[in-house]
């Protein structure tokens, strides 16, 4: 699966709906990828690519330095 920014135009309740069906579907076996600028939503991910300009900048595990690479960027 591939989700692009799959929370965007959705209210904060159903956007946590979303977030939980993609994580049961992953879960249950499916490859997925998460692309979002909300950095709330690392913490549903297994692996976090932080990208700034087009380049990666840290790959970690979910809310590895999130704090510390968002900073510059808030």
């Amino acid at each position: 699966m591939l989700a692009d920014e799959p929370t965007g135009a959705l209210d904060s309740q159903t956007g946590e709906a979303v977030l939980r069906l993609l994580r049961a579907r992953v879960d249950a076996g499916a490859a997925g990828v998460l692309v979002t600028h909300e950095a709330r939503h690392a913490g549903w991910a297994d692996r976090v690519v932080f990208l700034r300009d087009g380049v990666v900048v840290d790959t970690s595990g979910p809310l590895t330095q999130a704090e510390e690479l968002l900073e510059p960027v808030s």
